[in-house]
């Protein structure tokens, strides 16, 4: 196994040629690569994990390996390992994120997440460290990439009325100007400098002219994935309706933007975010799209009133405007609100198939009562739209 270093001290283990790896997903499959606590996998993944991140180590002893609960695309392991049996033995703990089989977003590529993190880790915006990333699908099935364990809860916009700091009224303002100070940083980031991501996004062109490209390549993507299923004429309509309403704006005024920017995506600890989850999403972007992502109806159902269920509109939109220096065009943040709703639509569309045609991630099957939910609401958010009454 051909083992490179990069930039930083952080590791990337490649596969030497013609190994065989398993590819296909009826290889993967026969291959019993799914499951990370399969012995054969686990012993491969100790030998790369002894080699690559504690080489001063003479063994390497699982102590624990628990997969997260949260997101339902790449799988989050939190592992804990010894050197050796001993009760003084030495530990450490890291974060590994393994690419799925399948899922709504396909295709995958981990590679692209680690290179973002790893770019942001010289920026002010709070990441987990990248310490290793490995291309090797002989090791456990999959790419995947490690990231060093970063202490803080992740609060869930479904259970954060229950969090002591959220009841409060005064800290659950220092939550939200955290929330927002750290897309201001986001948003302050030259993407140029990430060169994966700026290849993604292309030569310059207009913010129109991007979410055009972004609308007709979900439209595509569904049809071919939803072949033969009962069409959403809801879904086809909304597309029709995004690429009308498209609004534009220059080249020059686009931003890094996360994609998945809401409470459940950060670590939380003494009233500051320890660092940012889940960049699988990033991509150039208008400033007001993760704005928009984050005043989505359906992460505040139980107080529709507060934005990412910390504040309601005026005061949000305030803390944006003082941290950002931009005066938000509540027209166009509604629109962004929308394309955030056609696009949730389209993930729960895309994820069905892998759920019904092959053994995917079971926690899709939610899709069958999230579809008619979001669907509802994207419906009643055009209507408020078109009839100026905002995104409330």
């Amino acid at each position: 196994m051909a083992l490179t270093t990069v930039g930083g001290g952080r590791r990337a283990w490649s596969a030497p040629p013609d190994r065989g790896e398993p590819t296909t997903d009826q290889e993967l499959r026969s291959a019993d690569t799914r499951r990370l606590r399969n012995p054969a996998q686990l012993a491969r993944l100790a030998a790369w994990v002894n080699e690559t991140l504690v080489p001063d180590w003479d063994t390497v002893r699982f102590v624990s390996l628990d997969r997260t609960s949260g997101g339902v695309s790449y799988e989050t392991w939190i592992i804990d390992i010894a050197e050796g049996e001993a009760p003084d033995a030495r530990r450490f703990t890291f974060v590994l994120r393994r690419e799925p089989l399948r899922g709504p977003l396909e295709p995958y590529n981990v590679l692209f997440e680690a290179e973002v993190i790893d770019r942001l880790g010289a920026t002010a915006v709070p990441v987990a460290p990248l310490l290793a990333t490995c291309e090797d699908r002989s090791i456990i099935g999959r790419r995947f990439s490690v990231l060093g364990f970063v202490e803080g809860e992740v609060p869930d916009y479904r259970s954060i009325t229950t969090r002591e700091d959220w009841q409060d009224e005064g800290r659950r303002r220092v939550m939200t100007t955290e929330f927002l100070r750290v897309l201001a940083e986001i948003q302050r980031v030259d993407w140029t400098q990430i060169p994966s991501l700026a290849a993604a996004h292309g030569g310059p062109v207009t913010e129109r002219e991007r979410l055009h490209r972004l609308i007709d390549a979900m439209e595509s993507a569904s049809d071919r994935a939803m072949a033969g299923w009962v069409p959403l004429p809801i879904f086809r309509d909304a597309v029709r309706w995004c690429r009308d309403n498209a609004p534009d704006g220059p080249p020059e005024g686009m931003v890094l933007h996360h994609g998945d920017y809401k409470i459940g995506n950060w670590l939380w600890k003494d009233d500051t975010i320890q660092a940012i989850l889940d960049w699988e999403g990033a991509m150039v972007a208008d400033p007001l799209q993760d704005l928009g992502y984050a005043c989505h109806p359906a992460m505040r159902e139980s107080h529709p009133e507060l934005m990412a269920m910390l504040a309601p509109i005026d005061e949000f939109l305030a803390i944006y405007e003082e941290q950002t220096g931009r005066t938000v065009d509540r027209q166009r943040l509604h629109y962004y609100v929308i394309y955030a709703m056609l696009f949730h639509t389209y993930t729960l569309l895309m994820g069905l198939p892998s759920i019904v045609e092959w053994d995917g991630d079971m926690r899709m099957a939610t899709g069958y009562a999230k579809l008619n939910q979001v669907t509802r609401m994207l419906v009643d958010q055009i209507e408020a739209y078109e009839e100026g009454r905002g995104v409330l």
